[in-house]
C-alpha cells in the first residue's frame, strides 16, 4: 500500500453538459481526517464524489492527489490512490461475495491469478466489512445491507488510501451502520482519507471530523462536525427548523416533531 494520500480540489466546476451542479469549488482533505458531505437532494454530493473520484471531469479547475494532476494519471494509477463505495451498483452476474471482492485487486494485478497476498488482502477486507460469514454465497442473494457491507470490503481490498463513499449506510440496520461507523474511524486513525457523502445528520456527528455543507450551486459551510451540525445555515439549506440535543458530549440533530 502507498504511503498516506492527501486530495484537493482548486476552483473546480462540476456537473454534466450545459449544467453545472457546483460552481469554483476549493476544497483540501488530508489523511487521518473523515469529512462529511452534507445537503439536500440534488444539491451535488453524488456529484462531487464522482468528480473527486475521477469518473466525472471538473468542467473548470484540477483536482490534485498530493501533487499529482487527477487528470494527468493512469486508470491503474487512479484506482491505486482512490476506492469508491457508490451507493447502489448493478452487478449483473451471479459472482460471490468473495469474487466480488477480489475484483478490488485489479489495481494491483500483473497477471489473471489471484495471488496468495490477493487472497489475504480480501480476507482482511471481508472480515473488516463483516462479510466473511457469507463469502461464498451469490451477492443475488444477499439482502441490501449485505451488499452494502460487500461494497465497502471490495473497496478496502483495493487498498487505496482515499475512501469515497455514497451514503455508506444506506440499506444498513441500526447494528451495522454503527460498525460501518467505528470501521471508518479505525481507517481515519490508520492514516486513510476518508470522504463520505451522506444523508443521516446524526450518523455525520459520529463519523465524521469535520463537514462539507452544500447549497444551491455551491458550499454553504466547511467547518467541523459539530459546528455545521449546530449552525444556523443547516436550517436554512434544508428549509427545517431542527431542534438540537446534547448527548454524550455530541449534538443530536432532531426535525420539529409538530
Amino acid at each position: 500500500m502507498d504511503s498516506a494520500s492527501s486530495l484537493r480540489c482548486e476552483k473546480i466546476s462540476c456537473g454534466y453538459p450545459r449544467r453545472d451542479v457546483l460552481s469554483d469549488v476549493t476544497l483540501a482533505f488530508t489523511p487521518g481526517t473523515v469529512t462529511a458531505i452534507l445537503g439536500p437532494n440534488g444539491s451535488g454530493k453524488s456529484t462531487l464524489l464522482k468528480t473527486l473520484s475521477g469518473l466525472l471531469a471538473p468542467t473548470k479547475g484540477e483536482i490534485f492527489v498530493e501533487d499529482a494532476p487527477l487528470s494527468k494519471m493512469s486508470v491503474q494509477e487512479v484506482a491505486r490512490k482512490i476506492a469508491v463505495v457508490p451507493q447502489e451498483e448493478v452487478i449483473p452476474f451471479r459472482f460471490s461475495v468473495r469474487e466480488i471482492v477480489l475484483m478490488g485487486r485489479i489495481a494491483w494485478s500483473s497477471g489473471l491469478a489471484d495471488t496468495p497476498d490477493d487472497v489475504r488482502v480480501a480476507e482482511e477486507a471481508m472480515h473488516f466489512a463483516d462479510c466473511l460469514p457469507f463469502a461464498d454465497r451469490p451477492i443475488d442473494e444477499l439482502s441490501g445491507g449485505e451488499k452494502q457491507r460487500v461494497l465497502i470490503a471490495r473497496a478496502l481490498a483495493q487498498e487505496a488510501n482515499i475512501l469515497l463513499l455514497d451514503e455508506p449506510t444506506t440499506h444498513l440496520d441500526v447494528t451495522h451502520q454503527l460498525e460501518i461507523c467505528r470501521a471508518v474511524r479505525d481507517l481515519a486513525a490508520k492514516g486513510h482519507t476518508v470522504i463520505a457523502a451522506m444523508h443521516d445528520l446524526n450518523m455525520v456527528g459520529l463519523m465524521a471530523d469535520r463537514a462539507i455543507l452544500l447549497g444551491t450551486g455551491g458550499i454553504t459551510l466547511v467547518d467541523t462536525a459539530e459546528a455545521v451540525l449546530g449552525s444556523k445555515q443547516l436550517d436554512d439549506v434544508y428549509r427545517v427548523a431542527f431542534e438540537r440535543v446534547e448527548r454524550g458530549g455530541r449534538t443530536l440533530v432532531l426535525p420539529p416533531l409538530g
